[in-house]
């Protein structure tokens, strides 16, 4: 194997290792309570080697909030341009409902409200596309939109989650997905 090649192995499996140790020091803390000098002794590489690959702690939270945002997007656009509500409602739903405990915690726990609005925001970005496709016909109206959709949802998916998931999925995304797209009374009519 060359020079070059061993380099690039060697290099992907660092950051995968910081990745990795940092993902799981996000499980047990929170953000600002995160140091590099732990993150390296866990990852057992140095702190120039975590330099050499990141600036600062920023630098790989904004990868991490890049991953979630980015694997919702490849979600969405596998709608192929069908925009029905009531579909990205459930997409929305379904995606956050099938990550990873991390994640979870990340959108439901207070102390990661900031990294959670930042997600939000990355996807409400994305979700404009939706929102023109929907009868939004300007900004503002865009902008509203995907509030009420991003807002109403993750508030469902929040509490969901706080009740310790009683509803199965299914039962939980179709609920939830009804009022969403129907509002209360519609609710009540469809009931």
């Amino acid at each position: 194997m060359d020079e070059r090649k061993k380099e690039d192995l060697r290099t992907k499996k660092t950051k995968n290792a910081i990745r990795t140790v940092f993902r799981d020091m996000l499980s047990e803390m929170n953000y600002d309570e995160i140091k590099i000098k732990e993150l390296t002794e866990r990852a057992e590489i140095s702190r120039r080697t975590f330099y050499m690959h990141y600036s600062a702690l920023d630098e790989l939270l904004n990868e991490l909030i890049d991953e979630i945002a980015d694997n919702y997007t490849r979600k969405t656009n596998a709608l192929h341009g069908h925009y029905e509500l009531e579909e990205i409602v459930r997409s929305f739903l379904l995606y956050f409902a099938e990550q990873d405990e991390l994640h979870e915690r990340i959108i439901c726990n207070g102390n990661f409200d900031y990294i959670s609005r930042r997600i939000n925001r990355k996807i409400a970005s994305v979700n404009h596309e939706h929102a023109t496709h929907l009868g939004a016909s300007n900004r503002y109206e865009k902008g509203l939109l995907i509030a009420y959709l991003n807002e109403s949802a993750l508030g469902m998916y929040r509490r969901w989650v706080s009740d310790k998931k009683q509803l199965p999925l299914e039962d939980f995304v179709d609920f939830a997905t009804r009022l969403i797209c129907h509002g209360a009374a519609g609710f009540r009519e469809q009931g």
